[in-house]
């Protein structure tokens, strides 16, 4: 566990107060609904979610699911009969954990935590997803900080591998850019998890949904010997 430096918290704590603002406002209009998670369709919330699922095997695997919204993965996947072990969603928006809570089974917990002023302090689960949470760009912190940040946080908070996705920098030209989100390269991503571990997949195949993403896979490295 690596606690977040001192310097970051203040800026942290505002990313946190701003996100939860505007989730909150989006559920007051939309209610249990891609679009309060800033999907435009449920269909393109579920490109994504096909990605993470090929990319990563949840069969029999504790999952934790960072920044989960409503648990919209976990409902994704029951459908295709893809039963984890276990399943923890955590997130920082109580209102979005209410909700999430009020819709779902027994087999699934639901915790607020923010990753960076609150970590685990061992691992929780076998394989993590992180989906959607760092695309806004914030006004009081570097992005590229944050998501070093973040990713760290979560990767060792798993035994075996995490899934992070991005908003890829190598745009599709018939969707504006547009100045409240946050794009990403993908080889500086890639270099930035190959920091963390010599074992990663990037995936940048998958279409626009409706803007390009990318995926990344860092699994933890097998001891030697």
């Amino acid at each position: 566990m690596t606690s977040l430096p001192d310097a970051m918290k203040p800026a942290v704590t505002e990313v946190e107060r701003a996100a939860i603002e505007r989730y909150s406002a989006r559920f007051q209009k939309f209610g249990t609904d891609p679009r309060t998670l800033g999907w435009d369709t449920r269909t393109n919330q579920e490109i994504r979610f096909a990605a993470v699922a090929s990319l990563i095997d949840c069969r029999g695997k504790a999952l934790l699911d960072i920044g989960c919204g409503f648990g919209d993965f976990y409902d994704f996947l029951s459908r295709l009969r893809i039963e984890p072990a276990s399943y923890l969603g955590i997130d920082i928006n109580p209102t979005l954990l209410d909700a999430a809570r009020s819709r779902s089974d027994s087999r699934v917990r639901y915790e607020r935590r923010n990753l960076l002023t609150d970590p685990f302090p061992t691992p929780v689960a076998d394989v993590g997803v992180m989906l959607g949470v760092l695309n806004f760009r914030l006004a009081t912190m570097n992005n590229i900080h944050y998501a070093d940040a973040m990713i760290g946080a979560a990767f060792a908070a798993v035994r075996e591998a995490l899934v992070v996705d991005f908003l890829s920098a190598e745009r599709v030209r018939h969707y504006p850019e547009e100045s409240f989100v946050f794009y990403y390269r993908p080889e500086e991503r890639l270099a930035a998890a190959l920091a963390l571990t010599s074992d990663v997949v990037l995936k940048h195949d998958y279409p626009a949904i409706p803007q390009k993403e990318f995926a990344l896979v860092l699994r933890k490295a097998p001891a030697c010997g």
